[in-house]
């Protein structure tokens, strides 16, 4: 099963815009998650640690999905892959 329940406005309302502009900027890496849904995507993420808008520490998580193909196609630089949010965390 796939992370990321939270759209990036519903992360905006919850810890800001600053907060959710810095996690984009973060470089993403492989979780080494094993998904047990049938998903063969393979799971990255970044994450930036944080206050949300009630002072309270937090961290923030976005979650990126490859497909193992697009990775092959990539060849050495993964920069080739098209790197697109599926969605946030907030912990």
């Amino acid at each position: 099963m796939r992370k990321g329940n939270l759209s990036r406005e519903q992360a905006v309302k919850m810890v800001g815009e600053k907060m959710v502009d810095a996690v984009e900027s973060e470089n993403c890496d492989f979780t080494g998650r094993l998904q047990t849904d049938g998903d063969e995507s393979i799971e990255f993420s970044a994450s930036v640690r944080g206050e949300d808008l009630f002072r309270e520490e937090c961290i923030l998580v976005a979650y990126y999905y490859q497909d193992q193909e697009d990775l092959d196609a990539a060849g050495d630089d993964l920069g080739n892959c098209n790197w697109e949010i599926e969605g946030y965390d907030i912990y």
